[in-house]
């Protein structure tokens, strides 16, 4: 018996098409997966967030009556909660990875706030995400913390 092999396609021509289709397919999902574009309403969320974890850790002073300092690693990417003597009280990985703070007239690891709630400097600082600016305040006196976008 004779077998005629030539009017098919092979295994590995079938293999090597689907490897070539499954890639193209591929690509457009990973572009979007690694985008470091972000929404308005996304930016917006995550500088709320960050004025909450800033009056958390001035809740935190009251609650139990130390001093609470903030400090931002921009290395490891995380916000940090801590007491003057001790050790974390709250770390927070950023919400994004294009998140950079910046100083104005103080830069977040300058702030700290008092047994009372009271902060101990004031000041604004700014926060980068992505295409998106947020100026954040300290007031002394009142220990209030205010955010708007740039």
């Amino acid at each position: 018996m004779k077998s005629d092999y030539s009017s098919g396609y092979t295994l590995i021509e079938l293999l090597l098409t689907l490897s070539i289709l499954s890639i193209l397919l591929l690509i457009p999902i990973t572009k979007s997966m690694s985008s470091t574009t972000i929404t308005p309403q996304e930016a917006e969320l995550i500088a709320k967030q960050v004025k909450e974890q800033l009056i958390l850790a001035q809740h935190v002073a009251i609650a139990h009556n130390r001093n609470v300092h903030i400090r931002v690693d921009q290395d490891t990417k995380e916000f940090r909660i801590r007491f003057a003597i001790g050790g974390d009280y709250l770390v927070v990985p950023f919400q994004h990875s294009s998140m950079l703070f910046e100083r104005m007239t103080i830069f977040p690891n300058s702030i700290y706030f008092l047994p009372n709630g009271h902060p101990g400097v004031s000041g604004s600082f700014s926060l980068r995400i992505g295409d998106h600016k947020y100026q954040y305040t300290v007031y002394l006196g009142k220990g209030m913390v205010a955010y708007r976008k740039m």
